[in-house]
């Protein structure tokens, strides 16, 4: 025995001592791991920060270079020595050479020029300067600039005064074949709707011009900056690339212009030409180019390693200390646990004694999750706890739920409440004992479980039996219940499915009311479409809400409330959440529109609507919620819509000989919306503003035509028409007659 004692106090040595190795080991792990991810994360942020705007000072540059070639290229084509070369079919000699230089100059007065093209329809001719040789004059066949040809020929790909990185060929008087590398800018103005070219200029800036300006900014050389278009295309060249090259194969490239398409700027770690680096890219939204910057990982996480290679060491020192303390630890901390562990026996003798509460547990853990349980198991427990159930035999669940619960629980305390659900479980136990071997588990706060054993041959005895506990209940205890039985189960594996299925079907109780039984042989109509919201039916209702028609309004919901067929909680759940959500929407606006304030919590509303059990009660609820606004709105409207009425009244008998007087006119007087005026003048008065002043106006006609001798004329004036013929005809449209055979005949 001490032998076995000294076993179990070493063990629990060397696993608190364990423990506090690892906590220590982790938490260092965990802290360096991350201390280092973070520096790390930092370091790449800060960089891609500096690199970036290094990429933004360059993409100015590209900005600069686009600017001033649109500068020089609206100069020339506005300076009028070039108009007959452009549009001239044969251009005199005079203003040709006049035009070149003039062209020169424009050359030589831009450095970052490095020629420019005017070419002619007209003319067919090309006219260029170029810094590397004499102006020429050569025909469209001729030109030695075979992609400027090619240029013009298919103008319409290429976007005005945008740069166009070419390779074009550089005349030398030695007749040398070499190339330069150029952003061609053209201009080119279209007349009217022609999409034929008449003319177009064109300025070749060298490549040079970006690259001086990377140059600058790389202070470092720790890298390489480059520039590629939307394709891939190189457009500036490199050490190690040239001109024009296609690197939309490269991997790292694939990837810049796969994220450049939802980012503009970003950077990542990959492998470049064989090595890792950093590669941080930013677009440049006119051209659509893609300004890259690489730069070797080693180079800029130097230092970041020699971190890490510090923070490990001092790690490893940290973790010797921790041992050493733990081995220390481990002795002060070992005598109060050995004390903690031996009251924790002492308690659990004292639990295993419970056999009451111990039972209950077993019953809860074999309702909830009996499945997983192995048969062995459950007749081993069912025997410590003298529970006489065949595991083999067949099984039902009754469930049995407190109605009105909300106020059940504000009637009693939680003692009173705990007394009364062991007197329901009395009764279950009691009744139930009839019919078979049977079981009673607290479920929750409301809800007992009857579990039920035997054969059920015939289902009436035990139905008869829950009606009976259910009468019990209220007859001794007050106590209202509703019930929901499972299907018969083969096994007592099957007790959670069971218990689920009760579940489920509580829900049913809902429409079916207090005190329903609920049985999974019951046949309930499941729905052939889809729930479709009724929106007439709601509108309707509403539209009677805001007039305060409580009567109609209910008439309305009630009508919702019988479109869900067949019933569905799960419907009327989502169908009440729209309708109070509707309702509030409607008074909240009815007081905006009244200017006074809302005198009813919706908020409470809805919280106390999902505690109803039943459709009656959230019936009632919503019926209640309907009187309430209605006599609201009613003394609300009352007031302020006889002003209205008085004050469009007043306007319209003071004002009706102004042929300006409107809906609109009178909206603007009372500082109101014409729509809104005109609409709640319609439901007050029955009629619209626009025939309630012809009415008014035409009352006034009769009398001026029956007391004054003034030309019908004069009356149409008088009561606001701009002529006689409208008068005529709106006075024989509301009269029946014309205003002569109203005076003639003396009415």
């Amino acid at each position: 025995m001490k032998l076995t004692a000294s076993r179990t106090s070493n063990k629990l040595y060397a696993n608190i001592f364990l423990s506090l190795i690892v906590c220590i080991i982790l938490t260092i792990v965990t802290l360096s791991s991350t201390l280092y991810a973070s520096f790390e994360k930092i370091a790449l942020s800060n960089i891609y920060a500096s690199e970036k705007s290094s990429l933004s000072q360059t993409s100015y540059s590209a900005k600069s270079m686009i600017e001033n070639s649109t500068s020089y290229a609206l100069q020339i084509y506005a300076d009028p020595l070039f108009d007959k070369l452009l549009h001239y079919t044969s251009p005199g000699s005079v203003e040709t050479n006049a035009a070149l230089i003039r062209l020169n100059a424009y050359l030589n007065m831009n450095y970052f020029i490095d020629s420019i093209y005017l070419y002619s329809k007209s003319s067919k001719t090309f006219y260029s300067a170029t810094l590397s040789s004499v102006n020429t004059i050569q025909s469209f066949d001729d030109f030695y600039d075979a992609d400027a040809r090619k240029l013009i020929e298919h103008f319409s790909s290429y976007k005005r005064l945008a740069p166009i990185p070419r390779e074009i060929p550089v005349q030398t008087p030695f007749q040398e074949v070499r190339t330069a590398n150029v952003y061609s800018f053209v201009f080119y103005d279209l007349q009217g709707q022609s999409k034929d070219l008449d003319n177009m200029i064109m300025l070749n800036v060298p490549e040079r011009w970006m690259k001086e300006a990377i140059t600058s900014l790389d202070m470092n050389k720790n890298g390489s900056t480059f520039i590629i278009d939307s394709k891939g295309t190189l457009v500036t060249s490199t050490d190690s690339m040239p001109f024009l090259a296609d690197l939309k194969d490269k991997p790292y490239v694939q990837k810049i212009l796969a994220a450049s398409a939802n980012q503009a700027s970003d950077y990542f770690v990959d492998e470049v030409e064989g090595v890792k680096s950093l590669v941080v890219y930013s677009k440049h939204e006119v051209t659509n180019w893609l300004f890259i910057r690489v730069l070797p990982y080693d180079t800029i996480m130097g230092k970041v390693e020699l971190m890490k290679k510090t923070v490990l060491l001092i790690c490893f020192v940290i973790l010797l200390i921790g041992l050493s303390i733990s081995f220390f630890l481990t002795k002060t901390l070992y005598k109060p646990i050995e004390k903690v562990i031996s009251k924790l026996n002492v308690l659990m003798k004292e639990k295993r004694n419970n056999h009451h509460k111990l039972k209950q547990n077993f019953l809860l853990q074999l309702v909830h999750n009996s499945g997983f349980k192995k048969p062995l198991d459950i007749e081993t427990k069912l025997k410590e706890f003298d529970i006489a159930m065949d595991p083999a035999s067949d099984y039902v669940i009754v469930l049995f739920v407190i109605d009105r619960f909300d106020s059940f629980s504000k009637q009693y305390h939680f003692e009173d409440r705990v007394l009364l659900k062991y007197g329901m479980m009395n009764i279950a136990s009691e009744l139930f004992a009839k019919v078979g071997i049977c079981e009673c588990i607290d479920m929750d706060e409301k809800t007992i479980a009857v579990l039920l054993n035997g054969s059920f041959l015939n289902d009436h005895a035990w139905l008869d039996t829950v009606k009976n506990v259910q009468d019990s209940a209220e007859q001794y205890l007050g106590i209202s219940m509703s019930a929901s039985i499972s299907r018969t189960g083969d096994s007592l594996v099957e007790v959670s499915e069971l218990y689920t299925e009760a579940l489920q079907q509580l829900k049913y109780k809902f429409t079916d009311g207090y005190r329903c039984i609920l049985h999974s042989r019951q046949h309930r109509p499941q729905a052939l479409t889809p729930f479709i919201h009724p929106a007439v039916l709601e509108n309707n209702m509403l539209e009677t809400l805001k007039l305060g028609k409580s009567e109609e309004s209910k008439k309305w919901f009630g009508e919702i409330v019988h479109a869900v067929e067949p019933p569905s909680y799960i419907v009327y759940n989502m169908l009440f959440n729209q309708l109070a959500f509707s309702i509030s929407t409607t008074a909240l606006q009815m007081d905006k529109n009244s200017g006074l304030p809302m005198d009813y919590d919706f908020s409470s509303f809805i919280h106390y609507m999902h505690k109803l059990e039943t459709l009656q009660d959230v019936h009632d609820h919503f019926c209640e919620l309907i009187d309430q606004l209605c006599l609201g709105f009613k003394d609300k409207k009352s007031s302020k819509h006889d002003n209205l009425i008085a004050s469009i009244d007043k306007i319209i008998h003071q004002n009706y000989s102004d042929r300006e007087l409107s809906l609109f006119k009178i909206a603007e007087l009372l500082d109101l919306s014409p729509a809104y005026l005109g609409r709640i003048f319609k439901k007050l008065a029955n009629q619209s503003v626009p025939d309630y002043l012809n009415e008014y106006r035409i009352e006034r006609a009769k009398e001026f035509l029956a007391s004054t001798q003034a030309s019908i004329e004069e009356i149409s004036q008088k009561t606001g028409y701009n002529n006689s013929t409208y008068f005529y005809k709106v006075f024989k449209k509301y009269t029946g007659i014309t205003p002569a055979e109203y005076r003639n005949n003396g009415y």
